[in-house]
């Protein structure tokens, strides 16, 4: 940004200032698409300020953080993880004053923060709807005193449609992902109650997580009672099976944190929990979600990211609804396969003690004079019985073996 002499703000004609408001209520109400509306109202204040440097920033109205949602000047490597509490710099404080401040020159404001060091001037506005903050449109130039009392009272002038316009879209966007999640949830509940092979069914719940939330790492981890341990039996790692196993103590980290309060622990910045257990060095945030079936802990289900503060409410109510029948499934897999092996233990027994009858059986009946000898196993005496039975013939119980 080169740093020149200071151009001179042109002033708006009347009837230029008519038609740009004109123009921003058109342009902003036809679209309920949020990055295509960032755009617009960009394109909308160019026309009433050529400036250098432009950022829209949300609230998230339960941190109390203002975070870059659209820019043009700043280096993204800056923004990307920029969080300014309400109160803080220049936007944090039109934020909590709920009016626009504006800096003739930022190096003599204490509590400007710097994106760009060759910003001299800067024109904060809050964006205010049905009496909320929910955001700030920042502006910002290389030369002092650039910004004029016209611009402050146009941008505010601007600022209510611009409020009401994102408001609308936040709201679209928000029903539509509600709509597209109950879907997925729906989708999700049948192929879950479909699969009965606990390995398939743990590998496909990772698979269709990530349909809902884009997780860098995913791990599924299912409590031993008597070890007092939650094995790891599943990691994926963008959408590819980590070979991996490890055990984590009942009460440790993140994982025994949320199993003892049985409820989901949200963590933003896992550098600043003593709590978290360092495993995977590119974790930046993790969201630890217990898994409870009939008032007991099966286990949990472990999401991590590289971004910092990036699991959310959304994401939290979405686990609400699906974590009781991931873990109604898993138990159902369990079941299945102790049954299958019960079954498979019983078959084994059977032929073990018929393959020890076919032992102590002779291998031909001897020949005596006088005597007639007969053999049969107890399976074929059943049958023979239950066969008999059926077709009303009454008879004594066939002996194992008989003489005359």
């Amino acid at each position: 940004m080169p740093e020149t002499v200071k151009i001179p703000a042109r002033t708006l004609e009347l009837t230029e200032l008519l038609t740009l408001l004109l123009e921003v209520g058109e342009r902003l109400n036809s679209t309920l698409d949020l990055d295509e509306l960032m755009v617009r109202i960009a394109e909308v204040v160019r026309r009433a300020i050529d400036y250098e440097v432009f950022a829209i920033l949300l609230l998230n109205e339960k941190t109390q953080e203002l975070r870059v949602r659209f820019n043009i000047g700043h280096p993204e490597e800056v923004v990307r993880n920029l969080r300014i509490k309400v109160g803080e710099g220049i936007v944090g404080r039109a934020a909590q004053l709920r009016r626009s401040v504006l800096v003739n020159d930022v190096s003599k404001d204490h509590s400007y923060i710097q994106s760009l060091p060759a910003v001299r001037s800067e024109l904060a506005v809050p964006l205010i709807t049905k009496n909320r903050v929910v955001g700030v449109i920042d502006l910002e130039a290389p030369w002092a005193d650039f910004f004029t009392e016209q611009h402050q009272n146009l941008l505010e002038l601007l600022a209510g449609r611009m409020a009401m316009a994102i408001e609308n879209a936040r709201l679209y966007r928000r029903s539509v992902r509600q709509a597209r999640t109950l879907h997925l949830l729906n989708e999700i509940s049948r192929e879950l109650s479909s699969l009965l092979v606990l390995k398939d069914l743990l590998r496909k719940i990772g698979t269709l997580t990530k349909r809902l939330i884009d997780y860098h790492r995913f791990s599924i981890l299912l409590a031993d009672d008597r070890a007092r341990v939650f094995n790891n039996v599943i990691s994926l790692r963008q959408d590819e099976r980590m070979p991996e196993k490890f055990t984590v103590n009942f009460g440790q980290g993140l994982v025994g944190a949320a199993a003892s309060a049985r409820q989901t622990v949200v963590v933003p910045d896992v550098s600043k929990d003593a709590r978290y257990i360092p495993l995977n060095p590119e974790t930046r945030s993790e969201m630890v979600v217990p898994l409870i079936h009939r008032d007991r802990v099966i286990g949990v289900v472990d999401l991590e990211s590289p971004h910092l503060g990036y699991f959310n409410e959304e994401h939290v109510r979405i686990f609400s609804t699906l974590a009781p029948q991931i873990a109604i499934a898993i138990e159902n897999a369990q079941l299945y396969e102790r049954v299958v092996r019960s079954e498979m233990r019983l078959e084994r027994d059977l032929q073990r003690a018929q393959n020890i009858q076919m032992h102590l059986m002779p291998g031909t009946v001897p020949s005596i004079p006088g005597v007639e000898l007969g053999l049969r196993s107890s399976r074929l005496a059943n049958w023979a019985a239950t066969f008999m039975n059926s077709c009303n013939t009454a008879g004594s119980a066939t002996p194992w073996w008989s003489a005359t």
